[in-house]
């Protein structure tokens, strides 16, 4: 996943464990989600539950990544959510695993 990496950061992805760089992929494949198929969904789920949003989907947009780009918790929250999500999930089941 994280072979097409090249440039500067080549040579940090390459020496790192296994582990991390699976990490590092689970991280980029989250965050990607998060930042860029989570907006539609919650827009879609308040236009359907709530009505339409004031101004459209490109306003709610907007405001969105306007939060992002100044760094407001509550937007990379929901940016993050679906990696914290896969990661509680993740240490949650891990008890249940067997060991090989």
């Amino acid at each position: 996943m994280l072979m097409a990496v090249r440039g500067p950061l080549a040579k940090i992805v390459r020496n790192l464990s296994p582990f991390w760089r699976r990490e590092l992929g689970f991280v980029g494949l989250l965050l990607g989600f998060g930042l860029l198929l989570m907006p539609f969904l919650i827009y879609l789920a308040g236009v359907l539950t709530l009505g339409p949003y004031e101004g459209g989907l490109l306003a709610f947009l907007g405001s969105l990544m306007g939060a992002v780009l100044t760094a407001r918790p509550s937007a990379w929250l929901l940016v993050a959510g679906p990696y914290l999500l896969f990661t509680a999930i993740r240490l949650l089941t891990r008890p249940l695993r067997r060991r090989g």
